[in-house]
């Protein structure tokens, strides 16, 4: 990226040829929805499985509070949601 004269950012016309030299012939595939459906929704139904799991534990006569691992387990599912949503929604907007 380079400054012009009006103070606004534009490409430097070598960056453009070597991006067209270097992403000649590449194809790029689109997602197959219904894999990424059959995804988005097992992650959901394993968030639904963190969300019933009990609060507490009992081993033995130790009580196990595996709250904070429900909250990380429930956290990482979200991430991994929002992943695969997000990718979709900004495919589709470029496609547009």
């Amino acid at each position: 990226m380079k400054i012009n004269q009006d103070g606004e950012q534009e490409e430097d016309e070598t960056f453009k040829w070597m991006a067209e030299k270097i992403l000649a012939g590449v194809q790029t595939k689109k997602p197959n929805l219904e894999l990424f459906d059959e995804k988005i929704s097992n992650l959901n139904r394993v968030q639904q499985q963190i969300s019933e799991m009990k609060v507490s534990i009992d081993i033995g006569w130790i009580r196990v509070n595996v709250n904070p691992l429900r909250n990380e387990l429930k956290d990482t599912v979200t991430k991994w949601i929002e992943a695969y949503t997000s990718f979709l929604f900004s495919n589709t907007v470029h496609e547009i």
